[in-house]
C-alpha cells in the first residue's frame, strides 16, 4: 500500500524548482495575464536560467545576478529592448518584472527565445513549484473552488499540507505504529466530508406548502428576483436554482413547487412530484412554515431539515421552538438564517475549527486510500 499513500515526486512537472529545474532545458513563461496592465512578469527556469538572464540584463552598478544573494532585487535595463526592468533570481529561477501591455513582455520573451529558451505557460510555472501529487491536484482544482473558504482550504493543500501529512502516515505505517496510523487517518477522513465538497456547491432546497413564502425568501437570500412571487397558489411549477456564497461557502438554493393535496392541474402535480424528488438529493431542506400557521406546526424536523418561519411581518412576536423566524419584506432573521444554514452544512467550522485549517483530503481516490489504510491498521 505504500505506493498509493506516499507522496513520491515522479509526477512533479519536469521544470520543478531548485535541483529539479537545473536538470531541465531553460524555459520561460508570461506569469501575468496578457493585455493592458501596469506590470508584467516573465519567469525563467531550467538549466542556466540565471546565466542566460545575466547576458540579457544590464544591472545598475554592473554586479551580475550570479554574484548576488538569492532573492535580492536588481534594477536595470533589458539589453535587447532597452526597457527598464526589475529582476529577482532565487533557487535557480528568475523573475523579470517590467512594463505591462503586450509589447514589453513579448520583447522579453522573444529575446529569451533567441537565446535558446523555450516558451511555456503560467500553468507550467505554477505546477513546477508544486511538490507532491496531492498538491498538484489541489492546484488543478483551485480555479473551481466553491467560494473563498473552499479556495483557502485547497490553497493550503496546494502548498503541500496534505502531502506532508501523507508522508507522516507512510512513516507511521512503515514503523508499525498502528495508533498513529489510526489517529492520522481518523482525522483526515473526518475532514474529507467537507473536502469532497470543495468544488461542488452545497444544495439547499426550500420546501413547504403552497404560499409558504418560498419564492420570496429565495429572492431575499440571493439578493435579486430569481423566483416569480405571486399570491396565486401553485405559481412555482418547476425547479428554480440560484447559486450564492453564504459565509464564504458556495450554495445552490433551490425553490420548488409547494405541496398541497388538492392540486388541480397535471402540470402542478408534476411540479410537486419533482419537488419531492429534489428534496431527496438535498444537503439541507428548509421547511418553510408561514407565521400564521407556525403555532399549529409542532412536527419535529427531519435529520436534514431546518424549520423556517416566514412572513413574520404579518404576525409580530410569532415563534416556533427550534425554528428561525424570518421576513422577506423586513429582512428580519435573514442573517440568522444564513448562519443556521452554514452551521447545518458545515458544523465542523464551529465544532472543530482546526480540522479544516490543516490537511484535508479532497478527492474520492484519496478517501478510498485512507479507508484501506485505516482498515489494514485496525
Amino acid at each position: 500500500m505504500r505506493g498509493r499513500c506516499s507522496t513520491d515526486r515522479e509526477d512533479v512537472h519536469p521544470a520543478g524548482a531548485g535541483a529539479a529545474a537545473a536538470a531541465q532545458d531553460p524555459w520561460a513563461a508570461l506569469l501575468t495575464p496578457p493585455g493592458r496592465g501596469a506590470l508584467a512578469v516573465v519567469g525563467v527556469a531550467g538549466a542556466g536560467a540565471v546565466a542566460i538572464v545575466d547576458r540579457l540584463f544590464a544591472p545598475r552598478g554592473g554586479r551580475p545576478l550570479v554574484d548576488r544573494d538569492s532573492g535580492s532585487i536588481a534594477f536595470g535595463t533589458w539589453r535587447p529592448t532597452g526597457e527598464d526592468v526589475v529582476v529577482v533570481a532565487e533557487g535557480g529561477r528568475v523573475e523579470v518584472h517590467g512594463h505591462g501591455g503586450f509589447a514589453a513582455p513579448e520583447g522579453v520573451l522573444a529575446s529569451l527565445e533567441a537565446a535558446g529558451v523555450r516558451r511555456g505557460t503560467w500553468r507550467d510555472w505554477t505546477a513546477s513549484s508544486v511538490r507532491g501529487p496531492a498538491a498538484s491536484e489541489a492546484l488543478r482544482l483551485l480555479p473551481r473552488a466553491g467560494g473563498p473558504v473552499a479556495a483557502r482550504i485547497l490553497a493550503r493543500q496546494a502548498s503541500g499540507l496534505l502531502d506532508r501529512e501523507l508522508e507522516r502516515l507512510d512513516a507511521a505505517r512503515a514503523a508499525g505504529d498502528r495508533a498513529t496510523v489510526q489517529r492520522i487517518t481518523g482525522r483526515l477522513l473526518a475532514a474529507a466530508r467537507v473536502g469532497l465538497r470543495l468544488v461542488q456547491p452545497w444544495r439547499v432546497v426550500l420546501a413547504g406548502d403552497v404560499n409558504a413564502g418560498k419564492s420570496s425568501l429565495m429572492n431575499a437570500v440571493v439578493g435579486h428576483g430569481r423566483s416569480i412571487v405571486s399570491a396565486m397558489p401553485g405559481t412555482t411549477r418547476d425547479v428554480v436554482t440560484a447559486r450564492v456564497v453564504l459565509d464564504g461557502w458556495e450554495v445552490d438554493v433551490v425553490d420548488v413547487a409547494g405541496t398541497r393535496d388538492d392540486a388541480t392541474s397535471a402540470v402542478e402535480r408534476a411540479g410537486i412530484a419533482r419537488a419531492l424528488a429534489v428534496r431527496e438529493s438535498a444537503d439541507l431542506v428548509l421547511r418553510l412554515v408561514p407565521a400564521d400557521a407556525a403555532p399549529r406546526d409542532g412536527s419535529a424536523p427531519e435529520r436534514n431539515e431546518l424549520v423556517v418561519v416566514t412572513k413574520a411581518d404579518l404576525a409580530p412576536g410569532v415563534s416556533l421552538p427550534g425554528a428561525v423566524v424570518t421576513s422577506a419584506v423586513t429582512r428580519v432573521g435573514l442573517d440568522a438564517l444564513v448562519a443556521g444554514i452554514v452551521e447545518r452544512l458545515v458544523p465542523e467550522v464551529r465544532r472543530d475549527p482546526d480540522l479544516l485549517a490543516g490537511p484535508v483530503p479532497f478527492t474520492t481516490a484519496q478517501v478510498e486510500m485512507l479507508e484501506v489504510v485505516r482498515g489494514a491498521a485496525g
